[in-house]
């Protein structure tokens, strides 16, 4: 029994579910994060060359952050970012809607004394967590067509 498709790669998957993958086409997400996302589902989805598409999988990712302060007395600042992609996948010749879930990942950013580090630390935790997000997408729907092979 699969428990789950972690580190699976395309190339080890049932030839029916990887002509499956192959033909999901991505429906750009807008923004840097939005960008990194699709680019990355592109990377892992068409491993080997991309099919006619007969399925769209759209996306739309969201981003939210919170402080926290203090470690045992010493006042230090820790930022907690959660990234969120909430994502929907459609047969195109009917628009049935045939999966539909969401995907989260967590980023803490310690203490960087200068503004400038604060800001390349989000920028490069936002640009690590749009790849994660991509990556568990991609094992949703791995999963999904190896749950629905016969149908």
């Amino acid at each position: 029994m699969l428990a789950s498709c972690s580190g699976v790669s395309i190339g080890a998957l049932d030839s029916r579910v990887e002509a499956d993958i192959s033909s999901v086409a991505v429906i750009d997400t807008g923004g840097r994060a939005g960008q990194l996302y699709s680019r990355e589902l592109r990377r892992a989805l068409y491993v080997k060359g991309e099919a006619s598409p007969a399925y769209d999988l759209t996306s739309t990712i969201s981003v939210s952050s919170s402080s926290t302060l203090s470690v045992r007395g010493v006042t230090s600042t820790f930022k907690k970012m959660t990234m969120t992609a909430v994502f929907t996948l459609k047969r195109q010749d009917d628009g049935e809607v045939l999966l539909s879930d969401r995907v989260t990942a967590d980023a803490t950013l310690g203490t960087v004394s200068s503004l400038f580090g604060q800001d390349q630390s989000e920028a490069h935790a936002r640009d690590r967590m749009a790849r994660l997000l991509a990556q568990r997408v991609v094992q949703q729907l791995q999963l999904y067509f190896l749950k629905n092979l016969d149908a």
